[in-house]
């Protein structure tokens, strides 16, 4: 077993550092839209065509929100969509 030596101060600062980090990274995550726009959910998908887009969507895959013509996509669902069809290794 090795054990590591902190002075106070030094040890504080890290972990200040650290938690700073921290709060950057949630924060990040947070300011991302919710609701994105076809581009965005294309590119999420690593898609480049209308039509499947619109498939998943018809066959309720991922959450959308629509208003006349405008169609928003749930950021979540389709991490989710994506999640859950990894393929994880052995």
């Amino acid at each position: 077993m090795e054990i590591i030596v902190f002075e106070k101060e030094s040890f504080y600062k890290l972990v200040d550092e650290l938690t700073e980090r921290i709060v950057r990274n949630v924060e990040r995550r947070y300011k991302e839209q919710e609701w994105i726009n076809e581009v965005e959910a294309k590119s999420l998908l690593g898609i480049k065509s209308r039509s499947k887009l619109r498939e998943l969507r018809e066959q309720l895959m991922i959450e959308f929100s629509q208003f006349g013509k405008i169609i928003r996509y749930s950021r979540s669902s389709i991490l989710r969509f994506l999640e859950e069809r990894r393929v994880r290794l052995r």
